[in-house]
């Protein structure tokens, strides 16, 4: 008899895990019952955000909001949308995604180059605007998305720098990072480019890619290329990048074609001309850096002038001047100018002493001049 009972008892058990299951099978998401998350403000109470670039890390505004109900019990994914205002979201700018975050402070810098990006978009010169940002939740890409009420602000930016698609270059240089030095698509159009500072590390290895998650987010190569190749076709997933041994190159990658394309390698990047001093082997050294709060990349030096103001910038010693830098191929600012002939620099902030710094891994790249 207890041995019955014990069957009868699991047969009710089984019985009713199964009919749970069933009835969850037939839970379904309706959008019309759905209630979306509440977007606010938290920041000042102001009619106008005027963003200065010297103020680039500091905080403007904080947006906070409430989870979305979709109805029954389910992980979602809370995208935070921006566009500029009566654009329907055409060109909506992905700010941050996440299933468990609630809040997304802007910073002046991260703001002004999102709206940077959407005037580029739309052909827009510099402005004072009007945003739009919202709230887009979503149980998965099969289901309707749910939107919150559009909240507008107004800003007024500054002429800066925008934000560009971009690939990784992982590799031993850089213990694999996929978030180090960048490619850029300025364009939108799935070239990719920009100069890639190896340090001598380039035939140890290295990828193009956005991660390692699936193979299908970075490439390789199915068999190495000859040494220095100027061109060769990538494989999704595929073995590292060894045929390259210089410590920087131009590096160009079609998406749509995988094809990657190499050039401009070079060992030495030096100034030429300060003081007057124009011989074969006058140049001053550009040294590797990376600024620590805003985590750019450059080769800078040092300069001491006493006499004699104008320069170009030469890889290699190269009295041809081939792949040279100069005030005609490079965006430039502080204390520097186009001198009176040659496309050279011109320092004109009178003798002393200078640092410079080329900003080479971005998509605009440009040179910097301050004399201290």
């Amino acid at each position: 008899m207890k041995l019955n009972k014990y069957i009868a008892a699991l047969c009710f058990s089984f019985l009713a895990l199964t009919a749970c299951e069933s009835d969850l099978d037939k839970v379904t998401f309706n959008p019309e019952e759905a209630v979306a998350s509440s977007l606010k403000i938290d920041g000042q109470s102001q009619l106008l955000y005027t963003l200065e670039q010297e103020k680039g890390k500091s905080e403007v505004f904080t947006l906070t909001w409430t989870k979305p109900d979709m109805g029954y019990q389910a992980s979602v994914t809370n995208v935070l949308q921006m566009d500029l205002k009566d654009k329907n979201f055409a060109n909506v700018q992905v700010i941050d995604a996440s299933s468990d975050k609630t809040s997304y402070t802007f910073t002046t810098e991260n703001l002004n180059k999102t709206i940077q990006t959407l005037f580029g978009k739309y052909k827009m010169e510099t402005q004072q605007t009007t945003i739009e940002l919202r709230i887009a939740s979503a149980i998965s890409a099969a289901a309707d998305t749910v939107f919150s009420e559009t909240l507008t602000v107004n800003v007024k930016p500054y002429e800066g720098e925008a934000i560009y698609p971009s690939l990784g270059i992982p590799g031993e240089y850089n213990t694999w990072s996929f978030t180090d030095q960048q490619i850029y698509s300025i364009n939108d159009d799935g070239i990719y480019e920009a100069v890639i500072y190896f340090n001598k590390q380039a035939n140890k290895g290295w990828k193009i890619g956005t991660s390692r998650t699936t193979n299908t987010e970075y490439w390789g190569v199915s068999s190495q290329p000859a040494n220095e190749a100027s061109s060769v076709t990538l494989t999704p997933g595929s073995e590292n990048i060894i045929a390259y041994s210089k410590n920087s190159y131009h590096v160009k990658f079609d998406k749509n074609t995988l094809k990657l394309e190499m050039s401009q390698g070079h060992n030495y990047w030096g100034i030429i001309g300060i003081n007057g001093k124009w011989g074969a082997n006058d140049d001053i050294e550009l040294t590797y850096g990376k600024e620590e709060d805003t985590g750019e990349f450059y080769l800078g030096t040092t300069v001491e002038v006493t006499s004699g103001t104008t320069f170009k910038i030469r890889p290699d010693h190269d009295t041809a001047y081939t792949d040279q830098l100069n005030a005609g191929n490079i965006a430039y600012e502080g204390d520097i100018a186009e001198a009176a002939s040659d496309q050279n620099f011109e320092l004109n902030a009178g003798n002393g002493t200078y640092e410079i710094k080329w900003y080479f891994n971005k998509a605009v790249p440009k040179l910097t001049a301050h004399k201290k």
